[in-house]
């Protein structure tokens, strides 16, 4: 009786590989995109003029939903093909980025806001 032959094509074929360069650019590229709506939106509440921590934190948490949808239907809603996780484009970087929207929150608030 012969031993089985092994093909190796057929089991690279089936390991899911990487490229460790283009992960690192994914993931730059997500955090950029974080710290750019954190900007963003935090000049936008700023300039429309939200008070309280309940309408200015609701509308980053608002901002930063739209984001991450928009991102998993970016990702064909297979995130796990460009980022390590899935969870990475749901919640990487929001709770970092919350200071960063507090400070241009307020900034944009105290300037445009100087008079009322």
């Amino acid at each position: 009786m012969s031993a089985p032959v092994h093909d190796p094509t057929i089991a690279i074929t089936s390991v899911p590989r990487f490229s460790p360069v283009a992960l690192r650019s994914n993931i730059s590229t997500l955090q950029y995109a974080r710290s750019s709506l954190a900007f963003l939106s935090g000049a936008a509440a700023g300039i429309l003029g939200l008070q309280g921590w309940l309408h200015g934190f609701l509308f980053y948490a608002a901002c930063s939903l739209i984001m991450s949808i928009s991102l998993w239907v970016k990702s064909g809603f297979a995130p796990t093909k460009f980022f390590p996780t899935a969870e990475a484009v749901w919640t990487s970087e929001v709770a970092g980025n919350a200071f960063s929207y507090l400070l241009f929150w307020t900034l944009a608030y105290g300037l445009v806001h100087v008079y009322d």
